[in-house]
């Protein structure tokens, strides 16, 4: 695990909000200790293809007024920031993106590599740190962990409640040592969300079944990028898929000018 200067885990013996969260499972748990060897059985083979990370000027508009800082401003605003890089930038679809565990994704050199059913996408930075997909992927990693290492809440609270705005010629994170714990590799990496925006991490990445005609990757459509052909899955995993696609469309509402 690496941190910036403004985001290494500090003393939480002052003041902190009120930060009350389920404490993650231990790698012993059931639910965790059969991820691994459910994910070794997924297809990570597929076309591989390079995406160029600039946005569109309404997803631009949204990344921008995204808060990176502050608690619990800055955590959800992180997330929302990766689930934007993810559908709008790589152009995954909802149950793609739901099925991502932390170590599909690679950021270094600039670039970030996300492995999913459909193949590999590699998705370009940009010089602006406020619309660099990489960085905003690395960011929202880098915090996922601090959760698996701190998981009673109050470091990932503290750490983020002290965070330096970012901006535009903020240091890249995409070019950064992203390495992530073995444990943290194993989770989704966009876990579903209370009401308080605090992540459900005992909700593993979705295992999905691919079918004969399922797409490539990249094949995710414009509207009613919901279940996806050639792809079954459960009315259970149906709802963490809609709960992307609803969050989505909120923060591209923002971005319309309606």
């Amino acid at each position: 695990m690496t941190t910036t200067d403004s985001e290494r885990a500090t003393s939480t013996t002052g003041p902190v909000r009120d930060v009350t969260r389920a404490r993650l499972p231990s790698p012993t748990n059931p639910a965790v200790a059969s991820l691994g060897q459910l994910r070794s059985n997924r297809a990570r083979s597929g076309p591989s293809r390079v995406v160029d990370g600039r946005p569109t000027a309404q997803v631009e508009e949204v990344l921008r007024s995204l808060p990176s800082h502050g608690w619990p401003a800055g955590w959800i605003g992180r997330r929302d920031r990766a689930l934007l890089v993810l559908a709008e930038l790589a152009g995954l679809r909802f149950e793609q993106i739901a099925s991502i565990a932390a170590r599909d994704v690679t950021i270094t050199g600039g670039v970030a590599t996300i492995q999913t059913e459909g193949g590999t996408t590699v998705l370009r930075g940009v010089d602006d740190n406020l619309l660099c997909g990489p960085c905003a992927l690395a960011r929202w990693v880098h915090a996922l962990d601090l959760t698996v290492v701190y998981p009673d809440g109050r470091v990932i609270a503290a750490v983020i409640a002290r965070a330096v705005p970012l901006h535009s010629d903020s240091p890249h994170l995409c070019h950064s040592n992203n390495s992530i714990t073995e444990l943290t590799g194993k989770v989704a990496l966009l876990p579903p969300i209370d009401k308080w925006g605090h992540p459900i991490r005992e909700v593993p990445p979705l295992v999905l079944t691919r079918t004969a005609g399922s797409r490539g990757v990249g094949a995710r459509p414009l509207t009613g990028g919901g279940s996806g052909a050639g792809l079954t899955v459960s009315a259970d995993t149906a709802g963490r898929i809609r709960g992307l696609e609803v969050r989505l469309t909120e923060l591209l509402d923002r971005g319309s000018g309606d």
